[in-house]
């Protein structure tokens, strides 16, 4: 007798008894999560790549509130021949002036604002006076290049060592409302670090959450404005000059059009590989229209709801509606096949009796495969990383609304549109490929498991080599502007991701020990003493660490205290300056130096000194946690600094937790999975034993693919970490769909060799369906700018191909081989 679902009866029931009723509670269930479509967004900000509650954030905060931001772009300029030439300081100047009128572009630094002196002439006071820049036509224009190849601040910075290579820096327009919304953001987590928060103060963060990205939202639509504005300028520039954009804000915009065009390309390439797909399974319009429609209902459904909820999608998730669309036409392809499967076996039953028996028969599986997908989706919640956890909570949500609405609306649908159909018994390699791949599996049991073990060696062994030490310069093609901006400024100008590091003054720069001996004249000693970092030792002892950090291959430019003290010498006729003139400078230097040479580097205070450096992120060497990992211990041993004298943040080291914290959340994720599927086994098949062969194909496959990334150095990303889990929640789908089919043919006749050429004639071209369907859809991403999404989509596409294979060979050998005892499913309702 054959196994049938009450719940999967009633559904049925409902939708045929009150077809009408269903089909317009579809409609408006549908209409009213999707009403609030428009209100959908993307999120490819900088932010939605880091770490949640990164502690290295507020630092970061702080770091950016009081030495400025790293919000400015660089437009490079690059001409084939000679830069110093007349012409090209015209362009420059032309293309400075058409900048500097663009909203929300603060300033404009370029070579044409750059001081420049004569060092025979002028001096550390006099230097202000006795300048001159590129505009004034003071110096002919091969001693101008060579005093600012030269300028110990610039050079590297916005022109190149050689003198080739120049940019404008774009300093941008940061409101004032977004600097205080930081601001409180900041002392707000720096008053309750490590501390449990009150019900009030959880609140007051969720307040002020909300009030930072709104602003940071507002910000970067503003950004988003002026990037074109500056593209359209670089579109009307001089053709012989090759002019592109560089910089933290540009990375962060590009990132969100490969977003939108993600979300584009993505849909409309998945929803014609499906068409394709259906037609060569199905070849009849019907049975295309009718998945397709209730994919349509499914995505609009899930994007209205995100709306809703003012949930973005970010760079991670920007492929949830092309998984959404496989995952839904997976369910309606199963319903699909049950439904021919009784329309060729019973050509008398009537369509509403077959309907009934497709829902109450498919219900149960479904049910579990959907759930178990949703586990290894919601798996993903464990991780650490934000959008991570963001893209599996999505798609938990969206495989539970799929379930639903395909469940109901296959039944209205069929109902109303199928009418007198017959269909065809279809016979081709395609559908005859499982019914031949299990006379196959039943002939080589030796090879199976032989190539199973082999696969198996190579999966672990290649795990030991798996590694996170990516460049994020390797996340994009060479031929997309971020790729060539952050090349040539890491080539030739001193290198694109920024690092912070500050020192608290008094632990770097004791002050001496005072003198005991009271002299009578402390009253009339200076009130505005020189500050240590302004004497000969601590000049010293501040160009130590500088020297330090550009002794690495991994650094660029480095800009400290240091650069402008290097730049005084050059004005004192190349001699170091002692304590005295060192003090005088201090005393008499202007506002105007002092915002430009000391203020970025030294707090308002004194209590703090800033070092910025920009590393080389497309090095070769490159491996970020080694390398803070060796300047925290120069600090500490070499430099006997403290916890809390110190700090390293920036973008650099924020994007070095998230990586960091890869491996945990690889192993957490698919820990969580592998137990959460393993107890739904034993309570779906009420059997110990097919519940640990159940998971065996699906750990090999998995494994392989880790394994592959191991041995082909492919390292783990923020979308790779989420193969594995992806793979075993899918790939147990044809795990619990063979097994459930098994049981029924089991019951009928106890026979198991039998039953698994059944299950290959049966539900096997199901899953082989399904799975050609889930491949296509992952291999769509291929097209993506972005390339950790590149890999995700090749490498979850094996990861599905090689479970498909693993559950209808090692799978049947296995269940043959332990024979294990097969739990009736005549009583499960």
């Amino acid at each position: 007798m054959e196994s049938r679902s009450k719940i999967g009866q009633w559904i049925a029931n409902l939708a045929l008894n009150r077809t009408i009723l269903v089909l317009l509670l579809l409609v408006v269930c549908v209409f009213g999560l999707s009403f609030k479509i428009g209100n959908f967004r993307l999120d490819a900000s900088a932010d939605s790549l880091l770490l949640e509650n990164d502690p290295t954030l507020t630092e970061y905060r702080k770091t950016y509130l009081e030495y400025g931001s790293d919000d400015y772009l660089f437009l490079l300029f690059d001409t084939d021949g000679e830069l110093f030439t007349s012409k090209n300081i015209q362009l420059l100047e032309d293309l400075q002036n058409k900048i500097v009128k663009v909203p929300a572009v603060a300033s404009v630094t370029s070579i044409l604002d750059i001081p420049l002196f004569d060092p025979k002439e002028a001096d550390i006071f006099t230097v202000e006076s006795k300048s001159s820049t590129l505009r004034d036509g003071d110096f002919e224009l091969a001693e101008a290049k060579a005093i600012l190849t030269k300028n110990p601040i610039y050079k590297n910075l916005i022109i190149s060592e050689d003198g080739s290579l120049t940019a404008l820096q774009i300093n941008l327009e940061i409101p004032e409302t977004l600097k205080t919304s930081l601001r409180e953001m900041t002392e707000f987590q720096v008053a309750t670090a490590g501390k449990t928060l009150t019900e009030q103060q959880q609140i007051k963060k969720e307040q002020l959450k909300l009030k930072v990205r709104a602003e940071t939202q507002s910000y970067s639509q503003t950004t988003e404005a002026t990037i074109k504005s500056l593209r359209a300028i670089i579109a009307d520039g001089p053709s012989d000059v090759r002019l592109f954009l560089g910089g933290v804000p540009m990375i962060a915009n590009d990132l969100m059009e490969y977003v939108e065009n993600d979300l584009t390309v993505f849909g409309t390439a998945i929803i014609f590989i499906l068409i394709l797909i259906l037609t060569l399974l199905f070849r009849q319009s019907h049975w295309i229209v009718l998945p397709l429609g209730i994919c349509a209902l499914v995505v609009a459904a899930m994007v209205g709801l995100l709306g809703w909820l003012d949930w973005p999608a970010t760079v991670i998730s920007s492929n949830f509606i092309a998984l959404l669309l496989i995952m839904t036409m997976s369910l309606a392809i199963h319903l699909i096949v049950r439904f021919r499967e009784l329309s060729q076996k019973h050509s008398t039953m009537s369509v509403n009796e077959k309907l009934q028996r497709t829902l109450s028969t498919m219900f149960v599986p479904c049910l579990f495969t959907a759930v178990t997908t949703m586990v290894a989706f919601g798996s993903l919640v464990v991780s650490d990383i934000r959008p991570v956890k963001d893209f599996g909570l999505m798609m938990s949500m969206g495989l539970a609304i799929a379930f639903v609405i395909t469940f109901f609306a296959f039944p209205v649908f069929v109902k109303l549109t199928y009418g007198n159909l017959k269909e065809k018994a279809l016979s081709s390699k395609l559908t005859d490929f499982t019914s031949a791949l299990g006379r196959w599996t039943l002939k080589n049991r030796v090879i199976i498991f032989t190539l199973s073990t082999l696969i198996a060696t190579f999966a672990i062994s290649g795990l030991f080599r798996l590694s996170v030490d990516n460049r994020f310069i390797d996340y994009f093609r060479s031929h997309t502007d971020i790729y060539q901006g952050m090349k040539t400024i890491d080539d030739k100008l001193g290198g694109t991701t920024p690092l912070d590091i500050v020192i608290k003054t008094d632990a770097l720069l004791p002050e001496p020990p005072a003198d005991e001996f009271d002299d009578g004249f402390s009253e009339f000693e200076e009130t505005d003493p020189v500050p240590q970092a302004f004497t000969q030792n601590g000049v010293d002892k501040l160009s130590q660490v500088h020297s330090y950090l550009e002794q690495y291959d991994v650094t660029g430019k480095v800009l400290s205290l240091t650069s402008s003290f290097r730049l005084l010498n050059d004005l004192n006729g190349g001699k170091t300056l002692d304590d005295f003139l060192l003090g005088l400078f201090y005393k008499r230097m202007s506002a105007d130096i002092r915002r430009q040479l000391i203020d970025p580097y030294l707090k308002e205070d004194g209590s703090e000194v800033h070092y910025s450096i920009r590393m080389i992120d497309s090095h070769p060497n490159l491996k970020r946690g080694a390398f803070l990992a060796d300047l925290d211990n120069y600090f500490k041993e070499d430099l006997g600094l403290k916890d809390g004298q110190y700090a390293i943040t920036g973008m650099f080291v924020l994007y070095n937790n998230m990586l960091a914290s890869l491996f945990d959340s690889q192993i957490k994720t698919i820990a969580t999975v592998f137990l959460a599927i393993f107890i739904m086994f034993v309570f779906i098949f009420r059997s110990l034993t097919l519940a640990i062969l159940g998971l065996l194909p699906n750990a090999l496959a998995a494994a392989m693919v880790l394994g592959a990334m191991g041995w082909f150095n492919i390292p783990l990303d923020m979308m790779t970490i989420m193969i594995a889990a992806i793979a075993i929640g899918i790939g147990v789908d044809n795990t619990i769909h063979y097994i459930f089919r098994f049981r029924r043919e089991f019951d009928n006749k106890p026979d198991y060799e039998s039953c698994v050429q059944a299950c290959h004639d049966s539900i096997g071209k199901a899953l082989y369906y399904t799975s050609l369907t889930v491949i296509a859809g992952f291999s769509v991403l291929v097209f993506s700018n972005f390339i950790p999404t590149i890999y995700f989509g090749i490498l979850t596409s094996i990861a599905m191909g090689t479970a498909l294979l693993a559950n209808l060979t090692l799978l049947p050998r296995l269940i043959l081989l332990f024979k294990p005892k097969i739990p009736s499913l005549t009583s499960k309702k």
